[in-house]
């Protein structure tokens, strides 16, 4: 088995390296034959933020080839989220629960990391048309491609397209070996545009998302083991790894979100020079939910398993249909400007918000909800450097009106949301407050299905208090980066083991300490993120996290064939301390908290801790990188022993990895 894995490492390298003298090749000619006139210099871009801050479109393109092997959603922006162990699968993020806005939301949100999000879409300013492919496989099925595309129609406009298909082919359950576990489809457009005096600027954008999950419930224990002594037990959690013809809870189960928004920023300088301008942005979005079981019979089992469903079905015993769409609309307008060392926004915020169960059984009558809101909102910022990277901000986003119609929570129309926040970063140093008051979601409120209804009119809005620090400490060829965070959660809206939500009327207190190092020694490298987990209440809290998780970077990068290629090549290690897990309920498309029953390790809720370990090759050259990835290495050494990502979910099982990123410029 080591000499398998030396010859495989050797032979991954020696493709990427054979790939590095080609690209690097024929670099080279292109060095040596022509002037490069288009390349990062040329390219600029920024977001609507960007813009409101009146700094326009001047960020670089990142050109580093840091990271490029991580690619997945598991740990992004320095936290820790689950999955069902597969690619674009539901997705949350369990170490961080801060809410992102004010308002009322949907509550449909194990989707949305995957969406082209309208706050985050870069508009570009360019030289030459730029353009910028990927390509991501995995050798058990998963699939990524990806293109953008942006050019400047003339000095004063801009427009570009994203396009992303993420699929992944089931790793348990399976009948054939084609069988999708989950698909998703995102796309953007998005326009630029600014006067010839830079009096006028205008950002509009359209995105759609469309994710797929064929929900197979997780592994279902229902096998009888031969052991070496001729006695015979039932299977337990552990005989499940590296067993893809596991049988599972669900069959022909579907989930399905679809997303559409479109977005209209614009503000005009009525001084010049930005120091009073009049704005106006106009948001509206349509979100589309399903969930379709055409084998409820064969299924109920699994829906026993949630104490509040009529597993059988209330309504219609043969199939589910639920069906739910949402209508968004947000608009914002006011004053704003920038003075000196100044900055300041005031301005009115109204959003109208619809959510309707159509009718799908003779019984059921549909739900339709309505809801208005008002906010006032304030900025003020205070610059201490030209840059603008050192300063002192204070905010405000309060409700000061709530209408709903009479069929919703009779709570939201007395009580309005709210968000006050300050911060101060200067030299390293960045501190950070906020409270929140937040709505609970349509779907806590309110859910009607053939298993189950609710109607919850007694939630009260959750508040949520964040005291945050960090310094950046850096000398010479060392970054360290310590930061405290203290969140208090208070009227906390979880989901239960029986499938529907309660409110938690005790506070809980998370405590989270991180710890980064970025340390380089000649050619070797390690990037290193810590993070402690502390909960007031422990294992009974309702918010259920791993104590500890570190993410490791351990690599050797060098400049090959006369600085033409760089080749990066080490170890990513990801570990996660074991803990008591948050399940999925597919029905309603939500994580919901395991009630604790002891030490036991077979418990299925119970999820170990777990090392990952991947080995990887990446390069770049010129504007071309790639990578080749041997992922978790510990499941190709002992096949049989793998990891859980959620309760009745295994991680992927060992695989091959290659993917490349090309930016043209021209």
């Amino acid at each position: 088995m080591l000499y398998f894995i030396h010859t495989l490492l050797k032979r991954i390298t020696g493709i990427i390296l054979f790939t590095g003298i080609i690209f690097s090749s024929r670099a080279q000619i292109l060095d040596d034959s022509t002037r490069q006139l288009y390349g990062y210099h040329s390219v600029r871009y920024g977001t609507e933020t960007d813009v409101f801050y009146n700094r326009g479109l001047k960020t670089e393109v990142d050109s580093s080839l840091a990271s490029i092997q991580r690619y997945g959603y598991i740990y992004r922006n320095a936290q820790y989220s689950q999955d069902l162990g597969n690619w674009v699968t539901p997705i949350q993020c369990i170490t961080s629960n801060l809410p992102s806005q004010t308002g009322l939301q949907t509550g449909f949100n194990v989707y949305s990391p995957f969406e082209y999000n309208a706050n985050n879409i870069k508009y570009f300013d360019t030289k030459s048309p730029y353009a910028e492919l990927k390509y991501y496989q995995g050798s058990r099925g998963q699939q990524s491609m990806e293109a953008s595309f942006t050019r400047n129609i003339n000095a004063q406009w801009n427009f570009g397209i994203d396009l992303r298909r993420i699929v992944s082919k089931k790793i348990i359950g399976y009948v054939t070996r084609n069988d999708k576990q989950a698909e998703n489809y995102a796309f953007d457009f998005f326009v630029s545009h600014h006067s010839k005096n830079e009096r006028y600027f205008l950002l509009a954008s359209f995105n759609y998302m469309e994710a797929h999950n064929f929900e197979n419930g997780g592994i279902k224990l229902d096998s009888v083991i031969d052991e070496s002594n001729g006695q015979k037990r039932l299977a337990n959690k552990y005989d499940m790894f590296n067993n893809q013809l596991s049988t599972v809870w669900l069959t022909n189960a579907r989930s399905l979100d679809k997303r559409y928004n479109y977005r209209v920023y614009q503000h005009y300088d009525l001084v010049k020079g930005d120091k009073l301008q009049l704005f106006h942005r106009f948001d509206f979005s349509r979100k589309i939910n399903r969930y379709t079981d055409n084998s409820l019979a064969t299924n109920a089992p699994f829906y026993e398993r949630f104490s509040a469903y009529t597993p059988t079905g209330a309504y219609d015993t043969v199939s589910i249909a639920d069906r739910t769409d949402f209508n968004f609309m947000d608009n914002r307008a006011g004053v704003k400007g920038s003075s000196n060392k100044f900055f300041y926004a005031a301005f009115v915020k109204n959003r109208y918000v619809t959510m309707r169960q159509r009718e799908y059984y003779d019984s059921i009558s549909p739900y339709n909800r309505y809801t208005s809101e008002w906010y006032v909102d304030g900025i003020l910022r205070r610059y201490f450097d030209e840059q603008g990277k050192s300063y002192a901000e204070a905010s405000v986003d309060w409700g000061v009106l709530n209408h709903t119609n009479s069929l919703a929570s009779p709570k939201d129309t007395t009580k309005n949301n709210y968000n006050a926040s300050l911060s101060f970063v200067h030299k390293g140093f960045r501190l950070e407050g906020s409270t929140w008051a937040v709505s609970p979601s349509m779907i806590q409120s309110h859910y009607q299905s053939n298993l189950v209804k609710w109607n919850n009119t007694d939630f009260d809005l959750q508040k949520t208090n964040r005291l945050f620090a960090e310094y950046i400490f850096r000398k010479k060829k060392i970054d360290v980066i310590p930061s405290l965070s203290w969140n208090q959660y208070n009227n906390y809206i979880y989901y239960t083991e029986a499938g529907t939500p309660a409110q938690y009327d005790t506070a809980i207190t998370h405590i989270q300490a991180k710890l980064g190092l970025r340390f380089n020694l000649w050619k070797i490298h390690v990037y290193n993120e810590f993070q402690y987990n502390s909960l007031d209440q422990g294992r009974y809290s309702k918010l259920q996290m791993p104590q500890v998780v570190n993410a490791t970077q351990l690599f050797i990068e060098a400049w090959l064939f006369k600085r033409a290629t760089l080749l990066q090549t080490g170890f990513d290690v990801l570990y996660r301390s074991s803990f008591q897990s948050n399940g999925y309920n597919p029905l309603i498309q939500q994580y919901y908290v395991t009630s604790y029953t002891g030490t036991s390790k077979m418990d299925f809720n119970y999820i170990d801790q777990y090392v990952v370990v991947d080995y990887f090759v990446n390069m770049q050259i010129r504007t071309a990188r790639l990578f080749v990835k041997l992922a978790n290495v510990k499941g190709l050494i002992t096949p049989k022993k793998g990891y859980y990502t959620t309760p009745y979910y295994t991680g992927i099982p060992w695989t091959i990895d290659f993917g490349i990123s090309w930016r043209f410029f021209d």
